[in-house]
């Protein structure tokens, strides 16, 4: 017999676990403790759930940039276990769009085909993807983005409510929009858009 397992944090969980629900799949829901919100205590999900007959979403509210997603997938799978996908029934996914496994597809969402969805993924309510879009891994996408045909968003990067993207825009990996409305044609790596910094920051790497 084959579990599935449901692991993490906070209002993501929920919506998690809503889901299974929602498409009747007898889910274990396990919340991780944290001091941080980004070292989680595994052992006891790990010495209960043999990875031979487990399957995994881990589901974090922590926004993607800040790696908290991309780690907890990352100790899963180098311990063994198998990830599953979410989608919501109300969802509507075209054939032959790519789910790369650990992805939440919220209630309302549209994503036409040949669209590639990378692994640990977030799609927040109401999100609608145009064909041959691709997103890198745990993009965040939150409440009613819209992203235009081949647009392309880097791994890591959350996108806030609102958000739109129009065709062939190019977003770099690790960024964050949080101004809602139309993005730039181009964004690089690294960089941040909020109501503090409306012209946008970025990290740089020093030379040595």
């Amino acid at each position: 017999m084959t579990n599935y397992v449901v692991l993490g944090e906070g209002s993501a969980l929920e919506c998690a676990c809503g889901v299974a629900d929602d498409l009747g799949m007898a889910c274990v829901r396990v919340e991780l403790p944290s001091a941080d919100r980004y070292n989680f205590q595994l052992d006891d999900f790990f010495a209960t759930y043999a990875s031979d007959d487990t399957l995994v979403f881990a589901a974090l509210d922590e926004r993607a940039v800040n790696y908290s997603r991309h780690k907890l997938i990352a100790r899963v799978r180098m311990a063994g276990y198998r990830l599953f996908n979410l989608i919501s029934p109300k969802a509507i996914v075209d054939e032959g769009v790519v789910l790369m496994g650990n992805v939440y597809v919220g209630a309302g969402c549209n994503l036409a085909g040949q669209s590639v969805v990378g692994l640990g993924c977030w799609l927040d309510r109401q999100v609608t993807i145009d064909h041959s879009v691709r997103l890198g891994s745990c993009v965040t996408l939150q409440c009613g983005v819209t992203l235009g045909r081949d647009v392309v968003v880097g791994k890591g990067t959350t996108l806030s409510t609102g958000s739109f993207a129009l065709k062939g825009t190019k977003i770099g990996h690790h960024c964050e929009w949080l101004l809602g409305g139309q993005l730039p044609e181009i964004i690089p790596d690294q960089s941040f858009f909020d109501r503090l910094m409306p012209d946008g920051a970025r990290i740089l790497k020093k030379n040595n």
